[in-house]
């Protein structure tokens, strides 16, 4: 069974099972629906059944084309290209800018070193999910996500 016949003979219960969903960790639920998000984004948009996505397909969708821009020696993404590789942040510049601020090194923020970067020291409390008195990277990386628009479904 495909990933599209699943969706549509399994609806909602297909994400639990796809193995994209698998493979973004069993502990972390938000890593989940975003995977299983990005699956069904690729499933719709790839008209053909061809298992690829090219310019075509993709016109439209900024983070896509971005994407589709970045890619060596192919001038398509496949479902791998926007598989997770893992459940840390991604991001250069995130990194970088997080690791400039955090002047301890204790791998977060607290409200002194969050006026380094002033968009996380106007949000630090919307930032502070476990309300520790510090925003980590996985917290930014976790809002980040939050605000990517729903995917409808297929």
């Amino acid at each position: 069974m495909n990933a599209l016949t699943a969706i549509l003979v399994l609806g909602p219960l297909a994400f639990v099972v796809s193995p994209l969903a698998l493979q973004a960790g069993p502990g972390n639920k938000t890593m989940r629906v975003y995977s299983a998000r990005m699956e069904t984004l690729f499933i719709r948009l790839d008209v053909n059944s061809d298992g690829r996505l090219d310019a075509s397909e993709v016109q439209g969708r900024r983070g896509l084309s971005r994407r589709l821009k970045r890619q060596n020696n192919r001038s398509y993404l496949l479902l791998e290209d926007l598989r997770l590789q893992d459940s840390s942040p991604s991001g250069p510049r995130l990194k970088q800018h997080f690791s400039q601020a955090d002047r301890d090194r204790n791998r977060g923020l607290d409200r002194r070193e969050a006026k380094r970067i002033p968009w996380i020291s106007r949000n630090f409390n919307v930032l502070d999910r476990d309300r520790d008195g510090t925003v980590t990277l996985q917290e930014l990386w976790n809002h980040q996500r939050s605000l990517a628009p729903r995917q409808r479904l297929p």
